[in-house]
C-alpha cells in the first residue's frame, strides 16, 4: 500500500511538471486522433488482466491433463483421442511446441484406432500446426500425403481438411509476398477452400470461406459483406473463429482505406485474443501498424508491437517473429526521435521544474511521515488482531469442551433420576444407596481438576515454563506429573483465562476465599516483578 501511494504521488507530480513545462516553453504537439482514448482504455483494461487470463488458460490445461493422467488406463483409444484433441485445441494458439506434441500424439492414437477418419483428422491437425509454426513445406508435405476418400470420410473431417489445407497455402502466400509464387499459392488455397463448401453446414463458416476466397481474389467489397455476415452468425464463444473474422475484417477495411473501422476491428480482435490467451495472432501487430502509419501514435504503436513480439516469441512462431522484427527498428527509431525532442524540452524548462521540485520534496517528506504513522498503526492493529484471534481460539476450545462435558453430565443425571425413581418405587433402597455412592465417585472434584488440567495444558503447553520464568530462581515449581497442575498453578491458570476474582476462583476450585487470597499473595511475593506479576501471567501464550 505504501509503495503504491508513493508511486501515485510521483506520477502526479511528474505529469504536473510536464504540463507546466510545456505550457511555459510554448511547446505544441500534434492533436491525437479522435478515438485514441477509447482505444487506449479498452486495450489497457485487457492488458492489465493478461496474466489472469493466462493463468485461467493454464488452469484449464492442468484440469484436462489431470483428467487424462487419472483415467488413462480406463479409457478407450477413442476417448484418449478426444481428450488429446482438447489439449491440442488449448495449445493450438498458445504454444507451438506443446500443440505439435499433442498433434503427434493424435497421429499415434489414430493409428492404434485404425480408422481413416481418425487418421485424416489427426494428420490435418498436424499439418495445420506445422504451418502455424512457420514450417510451410512440412505442412504441405504432410497434408498432401493424406489419402482422401470422400465416400468414406465424415463431412466434418473433409471440411476441416480442405479449410486447413487452404489456409496453409494462403499463409504461405502472405509469407512469400512476391509477384511470382504468391498468386499461385492463393489460387491453390482458394481451390481447396471451395472444395470444403459441399461438406459445410454451419452458415458462419460458409460465409467465412466465401469471404476468404473473395479477399484473395481482391474483391474487397464483396469480401467485407461476406465477413460481416459471418460475424453476425458466429458463435461468440468460439474465440479462435471470432478472432480470425475480426482480424480479417480489420485487414479488409484497411485495404479499403477505412482506417478508423480497421482500428475498431483490430482492437476487438486484440482484446478477444488477450481474453482467450491467444499468442499466435496478427491482431496486435495489425493494430500497432495502423496506429503508427495512419494515426502517427508512436507510443501506443510501440507498446502494442512489444506485446505482439512477446506473444510471438512465447508461441514460437518463426514467421511472425520475423515480420514483427522488421517493424521494431522503424518504431524504435521514431520513438527515439520523439524522446530527443522531449529531452530538449525538459532541458529548456529546467528552471521552472526546479521550483516545483522543492514543493515536491516537501510533499514527499510529509507523505513519508504520514506513511510512518500509518505503518506503526497497522503494526499495532496486527498485534491486537493476533491477541483477539488467540482469545477466540481459547474461548472456542473451552466452550466446546465444557459444553460437551456439561451435556454428558446432564444426560447422566437424567438417567440417574429415572433409574433412582424406579428403584424408589420398587423399594430397592440398598441398590439406590449404591447408585448414590457411585455417582459421588464419578463426579468427584479430583477428576474434574484432572480434566481441567488436561484441557488447559493442551491450550497452553508452555504455561508451566512461562509461569516459572516469572518467579525467583529458587521458587520455581517442579511438577512430578507433567500433565497435571498443583493448587497454586491451577489458581493462576484460572487467572490466565480471565477469572481474577478470588470469590469466583474459590467457588470453582472448592477452596475458601482466604486460601485463594493467601496463595495469590504468597506466590506474588516470590515473583521477579511482584507489581506486574498477575498482569504478566495473563499475557502467557500471547
Amino acid at each position: 500500500m505504501q509503495e503504491h501511494r508513493q508511486k501515485y504521488v510521483w506520477d502526479f507530480w511528474i505529469i504536473f511538471f510536464i504540463i507546466i513545462s510545456i505550457f511555459y516553453m510554448g511547446c505544441t504537439s500534434g492533436k491525437p486522433f479522435q478515438y485514441r482514448e477509447e482505444v487506449a482504455r479498452q486495450m489497457s483494461l485487457a492488458l492489465q488482466q493478461k496474466d489472469v487470463y493466462n493463468q485461467m488458460k493454464l488452469n484449464d490445461i492442468d484440469s484436462i491433463r489431470n483428467f487424462l493422467n487419472t483415467n488413462s488406463n480406463r479409457m478407450t483409444c477413442e476417448e484418449k483421442f478426444q481428450v488429446n484433441v482438447d489439449l491440442y485445441n488449448e495449445f493450438k494458439l498458445y504454444s507451438f511446441d506443446s500443440a505439435f506434441h499433442y498433434a503427434t500424439q493424435l497421429c499415434r492414437i489414430a493409428n492404434d484406432i485404425d480408422s481413416s477418419a481418425y487418421r485424416v483428422d489427426a494428420r490435418t491437425r498436424l499439418g495445420y500446426i506445422l504451418a502455424r509454426g512457420g514450417f510451410f513445406k512440412e505442412a504441405i508435405d504432410s497434408l498432401s500425403s493424406i489419402r482422401i476418400d470422400k465416400e468414406v470420410l465424415p463431412a466434418k473431417v473433409l471440411s476441416d481438411y480442405y479449410i486447413s489445407f487452404g489456409r496453409v497455402y494462403h499463409d504461405l502466400a502472405d509469407y512469400t509476398k512476391d509477384n511470382v509464387f504468391s498468386s499461385r499459392y492463393n489460387q491453390i488455397g482458394n481451390e481447396l477452400l471451395m472444395e470444403s463448401l459441399p461438406y459445410l453446414s454451419d452458415s458462419s463458416t460458409i460465409y467465412y470461406v466465401r469471404g476468404k476466397v473473395a479477399l484473395k481474389e481482391d474483391k474487397l467489397a464483396k469480401s467485407k459483406q461476406l465477413y460481416q455476415r459471418a460475424l453476425e452468425l458466429c458463435d461468440t464463444t468460439d474465440a479462435e473463429t471470432l478472432s480470425v473474422l475480426l482480424s480479417t475484417m480489420a485487414y479488409v477495411n484497411r485495404k479499403l482505406g477505412l482506417n478508423d473501422e480497421a482500428i475498431h476491428y483490430y482492437v476487438k480482435a486484440a482484446v478477444n485474443d488477450i481474453r482467450s490467451a491467444t499468442k499466435e495472432s496478427v491482431s496486435m501487430r495489425g493494430l500497432a501498424t495502423m496506429l503508427y502509419y495512419y494515426k502517427n501514435d508512436v507510443n501506443l504503436a510501440s507498446e502494442y508491437i512489444n506485446e505482439a513480439f512477446e506473444d510471438a516469441t512465447f508461441y514460437g512462431t518463426r514467421h511472425r517473429i520475423n515480420v514483427i522484427g522488421t517493424l521494431f527498428p522503424v518504431f524504435v527509431g521514431e520513438k527515439l526521435g520523439i524522446e530527443q525532442v522531449k529531452r530538449q524540452t525538459f532541458q529548456d524548462s529546467f528552471i521552472l521544474s526546479s521550483v516545483f521540485a522543492v514543493v515536491l520534496i516537501i510533499a514527499i517528506i510529509y507523505i513519508l511521515m504520514q506513511m510512518k504513522h500509518l505503518r506503526r498503526s497497522r503494526q499495532l492493529l496486527e498485534k491486537l488482531n493476533l491477541k483477539l484471534s488467540e482469545a477466540n481460539r481459547i474461548k472456542n476450545s473451552y466452550i466446546g469442551h465444557y459444553l460437551d462435558a456439561t451435556f454428558k453430565l446432564v444426560n447422566q443425571l437424567d438417567n440417574f433420576v429415572l433409574v433412582g425413581q424406579q428403584k424408589l418405587d420398587s423399594k430397592q433402597y440398598d441398590s439406590l444407596s449404591s447408585m448414590i455412592h457411585n455417582l459421588n465417585s464419578d463426579f468427584n472434584r479430583k477428576s474434574a481438576f484432572a480434566d481441567f488440567d488436561r484441557t488447559f495444558l493442551s491450550l497452553f503447553p508452555t504455561f508451566v515454563e512461562s509461569f516459572n520464568s516469572l518467579l525467583q530462581p529458587d521458587d520455581k515449581f517442579v511438577l512430578e506429573n507433567k500433565g497435571a497442575l498443583n493448587s497454586t498453578l491451577r489458581i493462576f491458570a484460572l487467572i490466565r483465562l480471565g477469572i481474577t476474582e478470588s470469590e469466583q476462583i474459590s467457588e470453582i476450585l472448592g477452596y475458601s476465599v482466604n486460601t485463594v487470597y493467601n496463595y495469590r499473595v504468597r506466590t506474588r511475593n516470590k515473583a521477579v516483578d511482584p507489581a506486574n506479576f498477575e498482569k504478566d501471567v495473563r499475557k502467557i501464550g500471547l
